[in-house]
């Protein structure tokens, strides 16, 4: 009887622990940012200039992590960042203003970087397991043993990413647990960490949702058609 207690509390745990969101204060639901589907990926070369971003949704990093405060755009940090999707890949987009860009040190602790977690089981909590550290202005090119392809621009102030999901979103609003933060290094010293989320949540161990979400663009020739159909156009 007392085995059968601990399995069951065991089995709770897990369920609570894989269910685990964080809320958006303002509307009560999910926070979330919704990836558009795009009808040409971006070209990872750093530069955010791709037809892609014009419809990509721009979310803020405002919250700073140390101080567990909003943070207003000023000229010592601002950082905005945008997701869409092709196929089976993932694309990522960074613009940062920073006014003193720390790179290329023997120890990664005194570089200026970000930091991403993107939970393509949706576990909805952070692990090392899928975590990446990107290293301001060290590029990253796409090989077979990793995910990822990582272009910075020359100025280390704006970034673009792949990330290959290693399948292909075959269900609109399908989600993956996703998390971001930018670790500013002054002087040798981590200063400000900034990420997104709500206020007041920024030192939560739980990811926020990265949803995906797939938009036709119909002309007077074209009708809406079920997903099962849109899924075979990528």
């Amino acid at each position: 009887m007392k085995q059968f207690f601990l399995c069951t509390v065991v089995m709770l745990i897990a369920v609570n622990m894989s269910f685990a969101r964080i809320i958006d204060p303002e509307t009560g639901l999910d926070f979330q940012y919704r990836a558009k589907l795009v009808e040409v990926a971006p070209n990872v070369d750093g530069f955010l200039d791709d037809p892609a971003w014009e419809e990509a949704i721009p979310a803020k990093l405002e919250q700073e992590v140390k101080e567990d405060r909003r943070w207003l755009d000023s000229d010592d940090f601002k950082g905005t960042f945008a997701v869409v999707w092709r196929n089976r890949f993932l694309y990522l987009a960074v613009q940062l203003t920073d006014d003193q860009i720390e790179t290329h040190h023997e120890k990664l602790a005194l570089q200026d970087r970000l930091e991403l977690y993107l939970d393509i089981d949706h576990t909805g909590h952070k692990s090392d397991l899928y975590r990446y550290i990107l290293p301001v202005g060290e590029d990253a090119p796409q090989s077979t043993s990793s995910r990822m392809m990582i272009a910075w621009a020359s100025d280390g102030q704006s970034c673009e990413l792949s990330f290959n999901l290693g399948y292909t979103p075959t269900k609109n609003e399908e989600t993956i647990g996703f998390g971001i933060y930018y670790n500013d290094v002054d002087q040798g010293q981590l200063n400000h960490r900034f990420t997104w989320a709500p206020e007041g949540q920024t030192r939560s161990d739980d990811l926020a949702d990265l949803v995906f979400t797939a938009e036709l663009k119909l002309n007077q020739n074209q009708k809406a058609m079920p997903w099962g159909r849109i899924k075979s156009l990528y």
